[in-house]
C-alpha cells in the first residue's frame, strides 16, 4: 500500500470517528434541550388500586396534568396523593382526580395511596363504595378517637359521631377536616370546629379527614405576636439616628 493510501485510510477512520462523536454530542445536545423544555412525571405503583396514567410521561411547560386513581376491589379505598418534585415541593392531596400545572425541567413523583376499608362500628359497610363517603381518621399525640383512626365507609344519608379522649395531662382543642367542597353545598361550616363529639355527615363519594388537636391542660395555642425591640436594638436605632442627623447638620454648614 502507498504512503498515499495509507493516509488516505488513517483519514477516513479520523473522519469517521469525528462524525461519530459529533453525533453523539449533537444528540446529548438536543436530548438536553429537550428535558429543559418538557416535564416529566412519574407514576409509582400502589398496593390496593390503579392510576390511568402510569410510568413515566413527559409533557410541555405549563401542561395541566390529570391522574385517576382507581381502588382495586370493593375492600379498598383511596387516601390520597403524595406529590414531590426535584424542585424541593413536596405535598399531600385528597383530590382525585389529581391536577396538577407542571413545569419546564422539573421531575414530579406522584404516588396513590389506598386504605382498607373498615365499617362503621355497629353499620354495615355500603355495598357500592363509589357512592359512600370515605372517611380517614388520622391519629394524633395526646389523645385517642373514637372510632379508631384508620379508613371508613359511610354509606348514603348516614351519619355517626367522632369522639375525641385525651390523655392525662391533656385537653382537646378542636378538628382539622381536609377535603373536597369544604363548603358543603354553601352551609354553614368550619374546617377546625370545635364540637366534641363531632356529628360527620358529608358529601359522598369524596373522601375526607378529620384529625384530633390535643394541647396539654392549662395551656393555649400559641398566636403569632410582634416582635418587640430588644434594648440593644433600640440602643442601635437611637444611635443611626443621632448620626444621621449629626451628618445632615455638619453637610449644611459646609454648604453655607
Amino acid at each position: 500500500m502507498h504512503f498515499g493510501e495509507i493516509l488516505m485510510v488513517k483519514f477516513k477512520k479520523i473522519f469517521a470517528l469525528t462524525l461519530i462523536v459529533s453525533l453523539i454530542a449533537v444528540a446529548a445536545f438536543v436530548s438536553t434541550i429537550s428535558a429543559q423544555n418538557t416535564a416529566t412525571v412519574i407514576v409509582l405503583e400502589a398496593t390496593g388500586g390503579t392510576t390511568d396514567v402510569t410510568g413515566t410521561t413527559t409533557h410541555a411547560d405549563g401542561t395541566i396534568v390529570t391522574i385517576t386513581a382507581t381502588p382495586s376491589d370493593q375492600n379498598s379505598a383511596f387516601n390520597s396523593w403524595i406529590v414531590s418534585s426535584d424542585a424541593g415541593d413536596s405535598y399531600n392531596s385528597l383530590d382525585n382526580p389529581l391536577t396538577f400545572t407542571v413545569a419546564a425541567g422539573v421531575t414530579y413523583a406522584v404516588q396513590p395511596l389506598f386504605d382498607q376499608v373498615q365499617p362503621i362500628p355497629g353499620q354495615p359497610i355500603p355495598s357500592d363504595l363509589s357512592h359512600a363517603a370515605i372517611v380517614v381518621i388520622l391519629a394524633s399525640g395526646g389523645g385517642t378517637t373514637s372510632p379508631a383512626p384508620g379508613t371508613y365507609a359511610l354509606a348514603d344519608a348516614a351519619a355517626f359521631n367522632l369522639k375525641a379522649t385525651p390523655n392525662s395531662g391533656w385537653q382537646f382543642s378542636h378538628w382539622v377536616i381536609a377535603g373536597p367542597n369544604l363548603s358543603h353545598g354553601g352551609y354553614p361550616f368550619t374546617a377546625t370546629p370545635t364540637d366534641n363529639p363531632y356529628n360527620v355527615n358529608h358529601g359522598y363519594g369524596n373522601t375526607y379527614s378529620y384529625q384530633p388537636v390535643f394541647t396539654p391542660v392549662g395551656s393555649t395555642e400559641p398566636t403569632p405576636t410582634v416582635p418587640e425591640f430588644s434594648s440593644l436594638a433600640t440602643i442601635i436605632v437611637a444611635l443611626a439616628l443621632v448620626a444621621i442627623a449629626f451628618g445632615t447638620y455638619t453637610f449644611r454648614r459646609r454648604t453655607k
